[in-house]
């Protein structure tokens, strides 16, 4: 029986290849988009999986509450890690990881010259209790010695193999490396582990000892989004009498530096504005609201899309599936007429139907997996690092044949069934019938209505996502950015007593260009990164007031050049450090000034630092994404802090802007090394910082298109079986003198209905879906409704576009071969 399923099974298929084709084609499409969906989320949901005892692990974050405002960063207060060891109970490891920076590292190896590593990344201080909480694989060393001495080093495999590419790890024991940074340090490997090569955030690459010190009292205070801490609690630890007990060890801290200042007659007291917190090291991949630099996470909500978007997209297949297949029962009748017959049974139908679908899915799955790594390549930029497009083998075969078999389920259990319901003797007098034939159709429109609903919510976010990032980019950010580019000198040489002040030098070189418009430095107006700091006013006869500003260090030419508009007072004077200060329009009503002009002249200061008058204030800009609003930010010019170069191109000849920055790299070379010259366009940097948001719209673009094909693919099905079923009434009308674009319009215009009827229902999702997404920007567009028309329209044109091949071949067919009698 087994044989002649399959025997059967392959001549239908063969002889409806035009159909088989497209099951299968869009059955691949729905597969591979699960797959792909299926190794992101994966990826995403093992960081840090594996990690022993990882329900008693968790990271201590910051949390701000600072002008009603709040925010949390990934960095403690460095010297919380020694508090805690030394005060707090109950805790079996406490875990610093306080990045490090080199400039270059050097290794001297025998016959052999020098090695140079510039700018090392994944070094980390730490202590011995990093290597008890993690499951490291010790290749050479002792993880309980290794970081006994305090000039130790411990390597990755990586990592020995890049330093020390010929020796074996016991053999790397005992090497000697040269850190070059704020100090010149010499340190002796220790031991060798294998890479961690399991989706964490613990990347380190190169472990050195973090020595303890004594640190003073105003360290407390400061927080370094840089120094990280990790605590794994005994069994049976109450978690939240232990953060309290941290944060009460903290002000004390806070206490006693208030109590320090006073004593030394300060007016402007410390308020803690800190506390801290403690986050699941399984929740901490996830915590996107939490600020750290150089971490990889991503959003639990958006892990959560992507699997609805891959059930979306599955169920679609299905879909199309089912009304592909309804489609062909009435070409079928004598077929199943036979069967019946010849006494076969309704289970003997419908298994004959779902060996079809099994046949057709697993040939699908095989597709599937071609597709799934085309897509890899196409979405390279989209897809995490480090997931691959294979995974495991019993893995990928497992999930082929789980979803091959679902897939057979969903959509061949129904038109099965269909068939059972087909009336034989009505079958061989030619007039093909399945029992109440309203409802079937009825569910086809049904399906029709789902697929093209949520096509169209694809659609229309498409629109809305796509205009925001145009109004980010093109929206008025309060400075001129156009024909800017950026040049950093790196901070090595900075340090570097042989590069001291030569960037002065340099700017006044380039100011002498031809096709250099203007040039400053100081850190752009609207970046990623940057840098606060409470900043206080003591009114006359009023309460201090404190608020928290950005700062901003620049020189005398940056306003002119991006054109910032002084609302007071004047522009700042050279100065080698901190004389006077700018600020923004949002900094003086933060620190209570009626107009701009009340605010000149008065003074204002860190906490910790001296005071200064406020020379000038300026218009509000954009310092931050539009997600952030615009806070008060203070400029100031201090010339250690100079290190960006802004220069602005001739805006009138583009075409010399190639000559221009090659022209400025010829100067930067006869300062710094060559190589380390590198610049980028400042819309171009602005543009970067919406890449997310630019992926979100890629991604769904692209779910916007399957959606539309799978749906095409189901309404061409319901297209022919209507085709079909209205062949004798087309006959009769033509005989009667229709046109054919009167009765193309009769075929299409039930379809159109069932479009429409789609985009009311789409509609409301779509703009509840994009508010949401929209409430994230401070700054957004309005929601229109020419969006969902727009997204209407299109929606009608496609599925006229799709019904229209099958309605022109029915209304031209010869009315003669529709109304004979078989």
């Amino acid at each position: 029986m087994v044989k002649n399923y399959f025997k059967t099974t392959l001549r239908h298929l063969w002889r409806n290849r035009m159909f088989t084709l497209l099951n299968i084609f869009g059955l691949a499409i729905g597969i591979s988009a699960c797959w792909v969906i299926y190794r992101i989320v994966d990826h995403e949901f093992s960081y840090d999986a594996d990690l022993p005892n990882s329900e008693r692990i968790y990271k201590v974050i910051s949390a701000f509450s600072r002008d009603g405002k709040e925010s949390r960063m990934g960095g403690v207060s460095a010297p919380l890690y020694q508090g805690i060891e030394d005060e707090i109970t109950g805790v079996e490891q406490v875990v610093p990881a306080f990045r490090q920076w080199a400039y270059r590292v050097e290794i001297k190896r025998e016959s052999q010259p020098l090695f140079v590593k510039e700018e090392p990344d994944g070094i980390v201080a730490t202590t011995s209790s990093y290597f008890e909480m993690l499951p490291y694989r010790w290749l050479a060393g002792d993880k309980h010695t290794a970081m006994d001495a305090p000039e130790s080093v411990v390597l990755t495999e990586s990592r020995a193999s890049l330093y020390f590419p010929t020796s074996e790890p016991e053999a790397v024991l005992h090497k000697t490396i040269t850190y070059y940074g704020r100090d010149t340090v010499t340190r002796t490997v220790t031991g060798i582990v294998a890479d961690y090569d399991t989706p964490s955030e613990f990347t380190g690459q190169e472990f050195v000892v973090l020595p303890r010190v004594a640190y003073e009292t105003y360290v407390w205070t400061n927080t370094n989004g840089t120094d990280r801490l990790y605590l794994q609690f005994g069994q049976g630890v109450n978690v939240d009498t232990k953060l309290r007990e941290i944060n009460a060890l903290d002000a004390r801290h806070w206490t006693a530096l208030a109590k320090e200042q006073e004593s030394q007659g300060a007016n402007n007291m410390p308020t803690r504005g800190r506390t801290y917190e403690l986050l699941p090291i399984r929740d901490v991949h996830f915590s996107t609201d939490v600020a750290e630099f150089g971490v990889t996470k991503t959003s639990r909500s958006v892990m959560y899309g992507l699997v609805s978007i891959g059930a979306f997209l599955l169920i679609l297949a299905c879909i199309n599936y089912v009304n592909m297949s309804v489609a062909q029962l009435p070409h079928r009748g004598k077929e199943i007429g036979v069967r019946k017959t010849l006494g076969g049974g309704s289970w003997q139908l419908i298994g004959q139907f779902l060996s079809e679908t099994l046949l057709t899915t697993l040939v699908a799955a095989v597709l599937a997996f071609g597709l799934g790594r085309m897509a890899f390549w196409l979405l390279a930029d989209i897809i995490p690092q480090g997931v691959t497009p294979d995974g495991n083998l019993m893995t990928l075969l497992a999930f082929l044949l789980g979803v091959a078999v679902l897939v057979t389920l969903l959509a061949g259990l129904y038109p099965g069934w269909l068939i059972t319901k087909v009336r034989t003797a009505q079958v061989f007098k030619s007039f093909f019938t399945i029992s109440a034939p309203k409802s079937g159709l009825n569910l086809q429109k049904v399906l029709i209505v789902f697929q093209f609903t949520i096509a169209l919510v694809f659609i229309i976010s498409t629109i809305i996502v796509g205009t925001q990032l145009r109004y980010t980019l093109k929206a008025d950010m309060g400075f001129n950015k156009d024909a800017t580019i950026l040049v950093n000198v790196p901070w090595k040489y900075l340090s570097d007593t042989r590069y001291q002040d030569k960037q002065f030098t340099l700017l006044n070189e380039i100011r002498t260009l031809p096709g250099v418009e203007k040039v400053a430095m100081g850190t752009a107006p609207l970046s990623s990164g940057y840098s606060s700091s409470p900043f206080g006013y003591t009114p006359a006869e009023k309460d201090p007031i404190e608020i928290t500003g950005f700062k901003k260090s620049i020189d005398t030419a940056y306003l002119g050049l991006y054109e910032l508009e002084l609302l007071a007072g004047r522009n700042i004077h050279a100065s080698d450090t901190i004389s006077e200060f700018l600020i923004n329009e949002a900094a003086a009503k933060a620190l209570g000034f009626a107009t701009p002009e009340d605010a000149i002249g008065q003074v204002i200061g860190q906490r910790g630092n001296s005071m200064h008058p406020i020379a000038g204030v300026v218009k509000d800009f954009n310092t931050q994404d539009f997600y952030t609003a615009i806070t008060p930010t203070i400029l100031y010019m201090e010339r250690p802090g100079l290190s960006s170069f802004n220069i602005k191109l001739d805006s009138h000849d583009p075409r010399k802007w190639q000559a221009t920055t090659k022209a400025i790299g010829e100067k930067w070379a006869q300062f710094y090394p060559a190589e380390a010259y590198q610049y980028r366009f400042y819309d171009e940097t602005l543009e970067s910082l919406y890449n997310q948001e630019r992926q979100v719209g890629k991604l769904i673009n692209l779910a916007t298109g399957v959606t539309i094909f799978i749906s095409c693919l189901g309404l061409f099905g319901l297209a022919t079986l209507t085709a079909f079923q209205r062949t004798k009434e087309i006959g009769i009308r033509k005989v009667l003198g229709a046109t054919v674009s009167g009765i193309v319009g009769l075929l299409s215009k039930d379809f159109v209905k069932l479009v429409l009827i789609a985009t009311l229902v789409a509609s409301p999702i779509a703009w509840w879906a994009m508010n949401n997404w929209l409430e994230d920007f401070v700054y957004r567009i309005a929601i229109q409704w020419w969006m969902f028309a727009a997204a209407g329209f299109a929606a009608v044109m496609i599925a006229l576009l799709t019904v229209s091949w099958q309605a022109i071949r029915a209304a031209i067919a010869n009315p003669v071969d529709s109304l004979r009698d078989e």
